[in-house]
């Protein structure tokens, strides 16, 4: 191990070069006509039905005057709309438009297109290398800096963990038919309001005070439970934190004596799929499914406990 100096050092020229390669990357943005600062504001936004200004300057450490000229400006540009919280009169919500859902998307999509453009000049083992490396370092920097919790949701998490899917799988998979949208819906709905803590829960994954994740079990049989509603926000992934999650949601099921587990997911989900089989399930059975917006390939997921 080198000398704490060293690292420090090696630290601090690693965060000068990356800030330069984002500089290049962030151009792409800037190129747009939105700042960073701005993209990164739909992309908070877009996150959940309930947001305030105040959530969007504690999470994005914004100055609040600059916050709110960023949200005229985007009100004024009917991106965004503004309306008084029903269950706080003194906060407004801010909700994004059908035009800046379609702009945060444009923007996310460019991003990803520029990333994918500098990675063509690496070929499979170098690309590797970077993920590997990025993983790790994110991994460790996390434990070092940040604070994840768990918990069982609350009433308010419900509209975070239907428009977080939505988007998520909209923006990573291509789910996009009304289809799709409406059974997800009314999937969540469903547990919630039949919800019994004996036999179901959800758990909401909690990044520096922030929801960030969730999954949930829901009581199909008297000793068989589905595993459902599983997902993490991006910048979390290969922390550690889905298998957090997932060991939350099997405990409980072995407390409530369920004697065997199911999911479904589709085939595209690789890295949960390496989470599922790690944990024992194995694939039962498989069906091509084309009314999400995509072709998919559905594989279903069983666990004996």
């Amino acid at each position: 191990m080198k000398e704490k100096i060293d690292l420090i050092t090696e630290i601090r020229g690693f965060n000068r070069f990356y800030t330069n390669i984002l500089g290049l990357l962030d151009q792409h943005i800037l190129d747009s006509g939105y700042s960073l600062t701005e993209a990164r504001v739909l992309f908070e936004i877009s996150k959940t039905e309930r947001c305030t200004a105040n959530q969007l300057c504690s999470s994005l450490k914004v100055d609040r005057s600059y916050m709110s000229r960023m949200i005229t400006k985007f009100e004024k540009r009917g991106l965004l709309t503004r309306h008084q919280s029903p269950t706080d009169n003194r906060h407004m919500e801010i909700r994004l438009t059908e035009e800046g859902m379609k702009l945060f998307h444009e923007l996310n999509n460019r991003s990803n297109r520029q990333i994918g453009e500098l990675l063509t000049k690496l070929d499979d083992e170098q690309q590797k290398k970077i993920w590997e490396a990025m993983r790790t370092i994110k991994k460790y920097l996390t434990v070092a800096t940040s604070n994840i919790e768990i918990r069982p949701y609350i009433e308010d998490d419900v509209e975070y963990v239907i428009d977080r899917q939505l988007s998520l799988y909209e923006s990573e998979r291509h789910f996009t038919s009304e289809i799709w949208k409406k059974y997800l819906v009314k999937g969540v709905m469903a547990l919630i309001e039949k919800f019994n803590p004996e036999k179901d829960c959800m758990y909401i994954l909690e990044f520096n005070g922030n929801p960030a994740g969730c999954v949930a079990i829901t009581h199909t049989r008297d000793d068989t439970a589905q595993f459902r509603y599983f997902f993490l926000e991006p910048e979390l992934r290969g922390l550690g934190a889905g298998h957090k999650l997932m060991d939350m949601a099997l405990n409980f099921c072995r407390e409530k004596n369920y004697k065997h587990i199911f999911l479904w997911t589709v085939s595209a989900q690789e890295t949960a799929r390496v989470l599922y089989k790690n944990a024992g399930f194995e694939i039962t059975q498989t069906s091509k499914n084309e009314d999400w917006g995509v072709p998919v390939l559905e594989e279903k997921w069983e666990l004996d406990l």
